[in-house]
C-alpha cells in the first residue's frame, strides 16, 4: 500500500489524500466513518480530502437510508484530470506569452541603467573571476600576476582559464611588468586562446581591470574588494581604451 501511495503522490496526490482515495477504492461504498477507520485518520481530516476528490471527479457520493455514502469513480478519470491540467497549463502559458511584452518593457527600462555590485574578501574576488570565466566572448584584462598569485593558487588560475576555454572565450592580457609576468609568459598551454602583452616597466597597478560583454570588473588586491559595473557604454569605453593601449605596444 505504501508503494501505491508513493505512486499516487508522483501523480500529484497529497500524502493523506492518496490514503483516503485508496480507502474509498478498497471499500467501494462507504461512510466517512468507514473511510476514516480504513485510512487511519480523523473524520474531520477525511472530509477535507473527500471534498478535493469530489471536485476532481475521482469520487462521487450518494444517499442510502439517510446515510451519505462515498463511491469511487473509475481510476481512468485520473487520466482525464491530466488532460484538464494540460489544458490549464496551455492557457496559463498563452496568458504569460501575452503578458510577457509588458514585463519585458519594464525589464528593458531597468536594464538600461547601470547596475553595480560589490564583493568582499578572497571568496568574493574568486566569485567575480568565476563569473568572468563563464563568458563566451573576448575578455580584455589589465592583469597583475604578482598580486593575483599572492591571493590565489596556480591551480585556481588554471581552473578559471580552462573554464574560459570550455566556453569558447578568448583572453587578451595587458600584464604588469614583473618576474611573475615573465613566468606567466613562459606558459604555452594557453596559447590557443590567450594572448599577452607586457606593459612598460613604470606602469604599475594593484587593481585588475577586466572587461567582458557589457560588464567591467575592478578587483582591488589592496582592499580585497571587487566592483562589477554592468553598463554597455562604460564597458565599450574601457574596451576601446584597452585596444588603443594594446595596439600601441
Amino acid at each position: 500500500m505504501e508503494d501505491m501511495v508513493k505512486k499516487l503522490q508522483k501523480l500529484g496526490f497529497k500524502d493523506k489524500e492518496a490514503d483516503v482515495y485508496l480507502a474509498v477504492l478498497q471499500l467501494g461504498e462507504a461512510t466517512v466513518s468507514d473511510i476514516a477507520r480504513e485510512a487511519k485518520m480523523k473524520r474531520t481530516t477525511v472530509y477535507e480530502y473527500l471534498d478535493t476528490l469530489l471536485t476532481e471527479g475521482l469520487v462521487s457520493k450518494t444517499a442510502h437510508k439517510k446515510r451519505t455514502l462515498y463511491v469511487p469513480e473509475h481510476p481512468k478519470k485520473i487520466l482525464r484530470n491530466f488532460g484538464k491540467r494540460e489544458a490549464l497549463i496551455r492557457k496559463e502559458k498563452e496568458a504569460a506569452e501575452e503578458f510577457l511584452p509588458e514585463l519585458e518593457s519594464l525589464y528593458g527600462f531597468a536594464s538600461s541603467h547601470p547596475a553595480v555590485k560589490f564583493y568582499e574578501g578572497r571568496s568574493g574576488l574568486l566569485e567575480v573571476y568565476r563569473q568572468i570565466a563563464e563568458t563566451h566572448t573576448v575578455v580584455y584584462s589589465f592583469f597583475t600576476p604578482k598580486k593575483f598569485y599572492e591571493t590565489f593558487s596556480h591551480e585556481q588560475n588554471d581552473a578559471l582559464l580552462m573554464r574560459l576555454r570550455e566556453n569558447g572565450a578568448q583572453l587578451h592580457n595587458l600584464i604588469e611588468h614583473s618576474e611573475a609576468a615573465k613566468e606567466r609568459l613562459r606558459l604555452k598551454k594557453y596559447d590557443d586562446f590567450v594572448k599577452n602583452k607586457v606593459l612598460p616597466k613604470d606602469f604599475h597597478f594593484e587593481t585588475d581591470l577586466v572587461i567582458y560583454g557589457d560588464t567591467i570588473a575592478l578587483i582591488s588586491y589592496r582592499k580585497m574588494i571587487a566592483v562589477l559595473v554592468h553598463d554597455q557604454a562604460i564597458a565599450d569605453l574601457q574596451r576601446n581604451i584597452f585596444k588603443l593601449i594594446w595596439q600601441s605596444l
